[in-house]
């Protein structure tokens, strides 16, 4: 099976190439320029793993606030709010032990 078009090949007429199987020499070629833009593409916009890290930390710090703010909102005037209050309800838990 060719790597860039995906149609059945014979043994015979296959072309082996180090980037895989390919039925013609143009499936080929456009497969190397597939990966060589892939690969400018992933130099130009990739995230440092400490941009990565930083973003994580920040999206479970933004969940957290808002854990937060519905147990402030639950137990000061929203008691509607109590069925997802996961904070109130893990405190009450241990509260109880």
């Amino acid at each position: 099976m060719c790597h860039q078009c995906h149609s059945p090949i014979c043994t015979p007429c296959s072309i082996v190439t180090p980037q895989g199987t390919f039925c013609s020499p143009e499936c080929g070629i456009l497969f190397r320029e597939f990966k060589e833009r892939q690969g400018r593409a992933k130099d130009e916009s990739g995230y440092s793993k400490m941009t990565v890290l930083i973003k994580l930390m920040v999206a479970i710090l933004l969940v957290g606030l808002g854990f937060v703010g519905i147990n402030q909102a639950a137990e000061h005037g929203m008691p509607q709010l109590r069925a997802i209050d996961v904070i109130g309800r893990i405190l009450n838990f241990f509260k109880t032990r």
